[in-house]
């Protein structure tokens, strides 16, 4: 069958299945199942805009583009002693294996978007990845996915500017760590309170250092946000930060953890909000940068409810445009980050 740059690619792999924590843990294989069987009954696995591409494990060597050689190490040797990296973060004997398949299906999803073989993809990836640093995972995570396909794209098309929006609910602060200060990256987290949610960090003063000020934002917001609270942020925050750093390529960290029915988190988005929110991440990339965005799995534990949100999430790159909600809600916390942000972007 013949390519077309008009498809949306889907990366995907029944290995990441093999995944299992623990019987009990919540980032299981059965969150992913979920978002593969509404995608299939909405009929977008089969669709003739849609191709379904397998993924390749990322080398060594690019698992090192963003980790220390040390903690690669010791993410193998884990994998061969069934230790745990840590208590919410268990390891198995195909640990290594799946979570080097994750980044690697991450790396494949952004090769087929710069090459011009599609014009967006979403990487259905397991297990998920904005939490490992350079040095330690946790928070369910082993390799940081995003982060690693940005700098295999980087040495591969010579990108210079990529812009990150995270929604996962909880602070992607591996992310935030390996690009701390590096002004290539543009990166905005909108997470729950770190005062409430793990891993505790993603305050507004965690702005980037060095190279890097002023290219890390963190919006965290009050526990029972939802799809106001959120519309005002991508208006006031997102628009006017990617018009000004005009990015090469946007990627997206998804997690579905907002949603108002996930069991870990206390913010309130809709399923349809995911539809909206990749729409202002999909229209700005064909504004901006031919169109080229990117969406890559992290957490979500409402199994329904993650799915039906995908579900709308695809809609969009596929072509749909549902409309954000009428009401905007502003919060102060907006004012205070456009405060410190005074010196290095044009923020009204």
């Amino acid at each position: 069958m013949k390519r077309s740059r008009m498809d949306t690619v889907l990366i995907y792999s029944e290995k990441y299945l093999e995944h299992r924590p623990s019987l009990s843990h919540p980032e299981c294989p059965e969150r992913l199942e979920a978002i593969v069987g509404a995608l299939k009954r909405a009929g977008y696995w089969s669709s003739s805009g849609v191709r379904v591409v397998g993924p390749s494990p990322a080398s060594r060597a690019d698992l090192e583009l963003v980790h220390d050689s040390k903690y690669v190490d010791l993410v193998e040797n884990l994998s061969r002693s069934g230790r745990p990296l840590d208590l919410d973060t268990p390891v198995g004997s195909n640990t290594f294996e799946i979570a080097s398949l994750a980044a690697g299906g991450t790396i494949v999803a952004g090769r087929e978007v710069m090459s011009g073989e599609a014009k967006n993809a979403s990487a259905l990836v397991r297990p998920p990845g904005h939490h490992a640093t350079r040095t330690m995972g946790g928070g369910f995570c082993y390799f940081n996915n995003l982060a690693i396909m940005i700098e295999a794209l980087k040495r591969e098309f010579g990108l210079k500017r990529v812009f990150v929006i995270d929604v996962d609910a909880h602070c992607g602060n591996g992310t935030e760590d390996i690009f701390y200060d590096d002004a290539s990256v543009l990166y905005l987290s909108i997470h729950q309170d770190p005062r409430t949610l793990y891993p505790g960090t993603g305050f507004v003063e965690e702005i980037g250092a060095g190279d890097g000020e002023g290219y890390t934002v963190n919006v965290p917001m009050p526990s029972g946000s939802g799809d106001a609270e959120y519309a005002g942020v991508m208006h006031e925050l997102f628009l006017p930060l990617s018009e000004a750093f005009k990015p090469e390529l946007i990627a997206v960290s998804v997690g579905f953890d907002a949603l108002a029915e996930d069991p870990l988190t206390q913010l309130r988005l809709s399923t349809s909000a995911y539809g909206w929110l990749a729409r202002y991440a999909v229209e700005q990339a064909e504004r901006l940068c031919d169109g080229r965005t990117i969406f890559v799995l992290e957490g979500g534990y409402a199994l329904e409810a993650s799915g039906r949100a995908a579900v709308n999430l695809v809609k969009v790159l596929t072509g749909e445009r549902p409309n954000p909600p009428v009401k905007r809600q502003r919060l102060g916390v907006v004012d205070e980050i456009k405060h410190l942000l005074v010196d290095n972007w044009p923020l009204k």
